[in-house]
């Protein structure tokens, strides 16, 4: 993070839209202000996001010069660390919820501040179960394509959505999923005791396989009311 300067898009690829006196900001004072974001928050998407208005991208709005009203969203920082600061370069890590933008953090850093502020560099350390110590090359991926060796470099769908909630289905049920039927609930062996409609969850069978990934058309409490053949499931995508 620069001090000193606001973009309109909150980075260094912006044009300068305010220029403050950083000089009497001291580490104490970014650290203090840094630890008062940690927590649940409010954050306004920039204009300069993918995040849609009306079915149009707010980036090609702000290209052409409109400014819309965006509605806050509630993000979630887990931790946010102060690492250095020299001159008006502060550097920190951050652990923040999907959909944050660490960017309008520095924005809104700079605004407390009272000297502005924006996101000069990032680093994505990880997500989920990526992360840098365990990522390849292209080169590498390339070698290993020829080899024949490509699946020993890359995680499997399993382990990749293995953060997702699990429901088991019968194995009679594999070959209908397949073929695009959603499971109706007696061809379920296991599911979460709470759901609701709007989550992700994962479809496996007997042996661990990955089958699907399905949507709840209700919550668990309505589901226990449904007759066997009823659909409670919507499929997303069928991986088999």
């Amino acid at each position: 993070m620069t001090l000193g300067t606001t973009t309109d898009t909150q980075d260094s690829t912006g044009k300068i839209i305010f220029e403050g006196d950083p000089a009497a900001v001291t580490e104490t004072k970014v650290k203090s202000v840094l630890a008062s974001f940690v927590g649940e928050q409010q954050q306004v998407p920039p204009m300069y996001s993918a995040k849609k208005s009306k079915g149009i991208p707010l980036y090609k709005l702000a290209r052409s010069g409109i400014t819309t009203e965006r509605k806050p969203v509630a993000v979630h920082f887990y931790s946010i660390d102060f690492v250095s600061m020299i001159g008006n370069r502060v550097v920190f890590e951050a652990h923040c919820s999907a959909g944050t933008y660490l960017r309008t953090l520095c924005h809104d850093v700079g605004k407390k501040l009272t000297c502005g502020a924006h996101m000069s560099q990032l680093v994505r350390k990880q997500v989920g179960v990526f992360d840098q110590e365990s990522s390849v090359t292209i080169a590498a991926l390339e070698t290993a394509n020829g080899n024949g060796k490509l699946a020993s470099v890359l995680f499997p769908v399993e382990k990749v959505l293995e953060f997702l909630p699990e429901i088991r289905i019968n194995d009679d049920f594999v070959e209908p999923l397949a073929h695009g039927n959603a499971p109706p609930k007696s061809s379920l062996k296991t599911c979460p005791r709470e759901f609701k409609p709007g989550m992700m969850m994962r479809v496996c069978n007997g042996d661990d396989k990955v089958l699907a990934i399905i949507e709840p058309l209700v919550d668990h409490d309505q589901f226990a009311q449904l007759a066997e053949k009823d659909i409670a499931f919507k499929l997303k995508r069928v991986l088999i």
